[in-house]
């Protein structure tokens, strides 16, 4: 697989309108149908443009999914979303595009899904707890912050995952109480207990 962060600093036009044409055609058949022909087909372009831009059709996946995700976390960042209301973007995302999910998930494996969700989620959980930090008026070590942006970066990557892979036999209501309950009273527990101990 190519190197997708260096390609998604400043993605090309073109790559975009592969990730979109790969996009249209997962909603009619299965990825593994959808053949390089069939996407330079769609864009009007030749082969020679897509491997250009990507070894395959697994890596014209992965990129288009990590685009999905990365304009879902723009849109929660330019609203100043709440992590109730980010988990509600992500939630809403899977369940409106719940095919383009499960196909990223059948044919990138979990691992690779984990990467493309932890990138956009690690900068917003630490984001909450640099605002818990200043709203209370503590400051907790750079050791600290990474630890539990990591751990719980881990924890809402591996619930969203479970999410797509489970879909279809959620009651998603009770999925959202149960993650937000989870997230926010263990979050706000750790980061008080920190507090105490100077952490």
């Amino acid at each position: 697989m190519s190197n997708n962060k260096n390609m998604n600093e400043n993605p090309s036009e073109t790559k975009i309108l592969m990730a979109d044409a790969l996009k249209r055609l997962i909603k009619d058949r299965p990825f593994t149908k959808i053949t390089v022909q069939d996407i330079v087909a769609e864009c009007n372009i030749n082969r020679n443009t897509f491997y250009y831009h990507f070894e395959n059709n697994y890596d014209l996946l992965y990129f288009a999914y990590e685009q999905e995700v990365q304009n879902i976390a723009n849109s929660f960042r330019n609203a100043n979303a709440t992590i109730p209301q980010a988990m509600d973007f992500i939630l809403e995302y899977i369940d409106n595009n719940i095919s383009l999910c499960m196909c990223a998930y059948e044919s990138l494996g979990e691992q690779q899904l984990k990467n493309i969700f932890e990138k956009d989620l690690h900068d917003f959980v630490r984001i909450t707890i640099d605002f818990f930090s200043s709203q209370h008026s503590i400051s907790f070590s750079e050791d600290f912050k990474s630890f539990a942006s990591f751990s719980y970066t881990n924890l809402l990557s591996t619930q969203i995952i479970w999410y797509i892979k489970h879909n279809s036999n959620l009651d998603k209501l009770i999925f959202k109480d149960n993650i937000q309950t989870f997230f926010l009273t263990s979050l706000k527990s750790v980061l008080e207990e920190a507090a105490k101990k100077g952490m």
